[in-house]
């Protein structure tokens, strides 16, 4: 992950503490991060077999005032909420046509969903990549 774009997702806190396995090992994958036995971060990996609508219905109760992220600068399609924000990609393998990715984090780490959410786009804009790149994805 990208310290510089993790760490304004982060509360102020002594102890940072990760819970869950390598975010890129298999489909379903997870990691947690809490600061101070707080819950600060939340990350999921996904793999699936075609393209998950950020923006459809389906995932609608996901989020608290979703809005589309547009342009992304890679392949797919994302949605942020006042908390949250999905991205489904392209990958291009046997076992992952698709990678669904998502984020979670606390309020803890800043009251205004401006910052907020401006914190969250620059982390996944970052961490999607990084991802594709560690799964080897061809697409």
């Amino acid at each position: 992950m990208g310290e510089k774009e993790l760490t304004p997702l982060l509360p102020h806190g002594e102890k940072v503490e990760v819970n869950g396995d390598s975010i890129v090992t298999n489909s379903g994958s997870y990691c947690g991060l809490s600061v101070d036995d707080y819950p600060a971060v939340s990350l999921a990996v996904e793999q699936v077999d075609k393209f998950y609508d950020p923006m459809g219905e389906l995932g609608s109760f996901r989020f608290t005032n979703r809005k589309k992220m547009e342009p992304l600068p890679f392949d797919g399609s994302g949605a942020m909420g006042d908390k949250n924000v999905m991205i489904s990609t392209p990958c291009g393998l046997p076992k992952a046509d698709h990678l669904l990715v998502f984020l979670i984090v606390g309020e803890k780490v800043t009251k205004d969903v401006n910052e907020r959410r401006s914190d969250m786009e620059a982390f996944m804009l970052d961490f999607v990549p990084r991802v594709k790149k560690a799964m080897a994805c061809s697409a």
